[in-house]
């Protein structure tokens, strides 16, 4: 059964969280955790855990984390990463899962690299694959594409479309107090 718990500076398993953020997503993808874990942008950030029904002396397994934003009528998850070696175990679906189960009156939107923007086959794949999960987990292409910190983006969603004004009035809105903030 999955289980989610809230990730803070003081969570025992914030190490697990960091590393698997810092494994998952490239440099130039990722904002300093510090920054996931501060108060001044309200955000959701999860760590969740497998406990095997029946297991009761078994600790939970950490099987990833997700990261996401509300505000309106939008969820964007901003990260979500599943350990490597549970990946293809449905844990990805079952996050996704919790997440709209917390939020089942606004659209989710997740942003992936472009795919034609690939740089050679096996980063082909990855983004495919990746595209594949989410059309799989119920999400449709949207009219947004930007770049942020040097990477394509294209936006999905599920639960319906996000046109590229509100998109960007969602992040205007959640930046609105933090100097210099750049905003997709």
């Amino acid at each position: 059964m999955l289980q989610y718990f809230e990730v803070t500076k003081k969570s025992p398993w914030l190490p697990q969280v960091k590393a698997l953020y810092e494994s998952a997503f490239p440099a130039n993808e990722r904002i300093p955790i510090k920054h996931l874990l501060d108060n001044k942008i309200k955000r959701e950030f999860w760590a969740f855990f497998d406990k095997e029904d029946g297991a009761n002396d078994a600790a939970p397994k950490f099987c990833g984390f997700s990261n996401s934003i509300s505000h309106g009528s939008i969820t964007n998850i901003v990260y979500f990463a599943v350990v490597p070696e549970l990946r293809s175990r449905g844990y990805g679906s079952q996050i996704l899962q919790a997440i709209r189960k917390q939020h089942p009156d606004t659209r989710i939107v997740v942003d992936i690299e472009v795919e034609e923007d690939s740089k050679d086959a096996e980063e082909l794949e990855r983004r495919n694959r990746r595209r594949e999960f989410y059309t799989r987990n119920g999400f449709d292409s949207s009219p947004v594409d930007y770049v942020w910190q040097g990477e394509h983006y294209r936006l999905l969603s599920a639960g319906g479309t996000v046109s590229e004004k509100e998109f960007r009035d969602f992040w205007k809105e959640i930046l609105k107090d933090i100097p210099g903030a750049k905003y997709p």
